[in-house]
């Protein structure tokens, strides 16, 4: 499945930001800021699906000293991203198998932002950002639509993504939890999605 998905976002790189709204960098502003003491003080922050880079700028504006790297499943949508970021930091990688040491625990932020429905599998997701966040790291989910919305719009798109959906905030708590989060936080809501987690 993640051989499609994969595929699935490397066609659609070259003209992925012509299908997004005129106003989303001030709409990802707005919703990064709400998040400016976790960004302040991280020392090291993990993307993952950044896709065209569309939310780097907004992170390096909170986080201007910390290590910012971005992660991607898709060559393409990096590629992009390198051209948005000449300077970022670009990973092409796995969710599910992050290319980087469980010893040296190198995050203490990790963000995904419009990301996590395309995880095939969720939980193993999970555990694996908490494998290389160090202890008190936070995971952050946000997501700046409603998971009606967010829904909607995977099941319109047909193909690989059709059934990539948002769990309900409830559902959600209870992955955070099982896969090893605490203060687990979740706002589900009809504006926006969002969820942390503390590794503990």
């Amino acid at each position: 499945m993640t051989d499609l998905i994969r595929d699935y976002f490397e066609r659609r790189a070259p003209d992925w930001d012509s299908r997004m709204p005129a106003h989303l960098d001030e709409t990802l502003r707005q919703l990064v800021a709400a998040f400016a003491a976790e960004l302040d003080a991280a020392r090291a922050i993990l993307e993952i699906g950044t896709g065209t880079g569309a939310l780097i700028p907004r992170l390096s504006e909170h986080a201007p000293t910390a290590r910012l790297v971005s992660l991607d499943l898709a060559h393409a949508m990096l590629c992009q991203a390198q051209q948005r970021c000449p300077g970022a930091r670009l990973v092409q990688g796995d969710v599910h198998a992050l290319p980087f040491s469980a010893a040296a625990r190198p995050f203490d932020l990790v963000v995904c932002h419009n990301s996590f429905p395309h995880f095939a599998d969720k939980r193993r997701a999970l555990a694996e950002i908490g494998r290389i966040l160090r202890p008190g790291g936070q995971a952050l989910i946000l997501h700046n639509n409603s998971r009606e919305r967010v829904n909607a719009i995977h099941s319109q798109a047909g193909g690989p993504i059709a059934e990539d959906f948002l769990p309900p905030g409830a559902e959600m708590r209870v992955l955070l939890i099982e896969t090893g989060y605490h203060a687990v936080w979740v706002e589900d809501t009809a504006d926006r999605y969002l969820a942390r987690g503390v590794r503990a």
